[in-house]
């Protein structure tokens, strides 16, 4: 019993020192100068600040996309790196009464304000990559446009589709020049994954890729791929 109580106190003793270097600490910095305490904060607290609150909004995020996310959506297509007005409706409008989709009932949207850069740095950039991925576990996102950069990104984590696989025989022909290859490094298995969309009379007409080379692929496990083929249809009508 005694050996335990010496164990015990020697814990408590050592616990009490820790309390009292905060509390000196504290004491310290209680009448010390503003300039002093913001310069004690950014050396021992700000990265720990910064990083609970990076995490926290990436979280929140997230979790409202999930939540958020429609039951029943017709048509989505995340447009990366894009050169249009991403507030813009008319595309998507245009399509919606091409095809004829009740928007009361079925939701149909086009997100033209992705961007992604794999040297940028850019939170926002890294949010918009996570709330993608997000979407396309949901099986709501349907096709994705993007320079080689952003498309190479998705195709890498193989969300694409083998276009040769899905697109009827009038469009594989029609599109045959057109099919954007890419080479896997792991296996060097080389994969039509897109479509060259350079030369969209519908993209064109709206500014989405000026001076740019645009890819569109179909999302492996999109829930309305007869939209996303009809879509590519339709950006290709004069």
């Amino acid at each position: 019993m005694v050996i335990k109580m010496e164990v015990y106190n020697k814990n408590r003793d050592n616990n009490n020192s820790i309390h009292d270097e905060i509390r000196e600490q504290n004491a310290k910095l209680k009448d010390a100068p503003l300039k002093e305490k913001l310069s004690y904060f950014k050396e021992y607290y700000l990265k720990t600040t910064l990083a609970v609150i990076a995490i926290a909004i990436f979280v929140g995020s997230l979790a409202y996309t999930m939540i958020t996310a429609p039951d029943d959506t017709a048509f989505a297509a995340y447009f990366f790196n894009d050169t249009g007005d991403s507030s813009s409706t008319v595309l998507i409008d245009e399509f919606v009464a091409y095809t004829g989709i009740d928007t009361k009932e079925h939701e149909a949207y086009i997100d033209a304000s992705m961007n992604y850069s794999s040297d940028s740095g850019n939170y926002t950039d890294y949010t918009g990559i996570e709330k993608t991925m997000a979407v396309i576990a949901t099986n709501e996102l349907d096709i994705i446009v993007g320079d080689q950069e952003a498309f190479d990104y998705f195709t890498r984590s193989e969300c694409f589709h083998d276009v040769t696989t899905i697109l009827p025989e009038n469009l594989l022909e029609k599109f045959q020049d057109k099919i954007y290859y890419y080479t896997f490094e792991e296996t060097g298995e080389t994969v039509p994954v897109g479509i060259y969309v350079t030369d969209s009379p519908k993209l064109n007409e709206n500014y989405y890729y000026v001076d740019k080379e645009p890819i569109l692929g179909f999302l492996i496990n999109s829930d309305s791929i007869e939209n996303a083929l009809t879509f590519l249809e339709f950006i290709y009508m004069e």
